[in-house]
């Protein structure tokens, strides 16, 4: 076995170990990352797209991210099928 394979597979078992000794640690940095909240995750990926310098695996960078998507929305004024905010409200003749 050449010297380079070995390396990698230490590495590999090294790898295997750590995951397997702390599963929960691992599950949280996925689930802060990939949140399964659509809105946290639709900001991380515009937060990824706008700045090079957004890394997602850093709380920091997720907590300032969210910060900064949170002044983005826009509250709806109406509620309802037919009174979406988006679209102007139809007008009635009057008598």
């Amino acid at each position: 076995m050449r010297t380079i394979n070995k390396l990698l597979l230490g590495a590999t078992a090294v790898l295997t170990a750590t995951a397997a000794s702390a599963p929960n640690q691992l599950g949280d940095l996925y689930n802060g990352t990939y949140p399964n909240n659509l809105r946290q995750r639709e900001a991380l990926n515009i937060c990824a797209e706008n700045s090079q310098s957004f890394v997602r695996f850093l709380a920091s960078d997720r907590e300032q991210c969210y910060r900064q998507m949170r002044g983005i929305g826009a509250a709806a004024n109406y509620s309802g099928v037919w009174s979406k905010p988006d679209r102007a409200h139809p007008q009635f003749a009057q008598d």
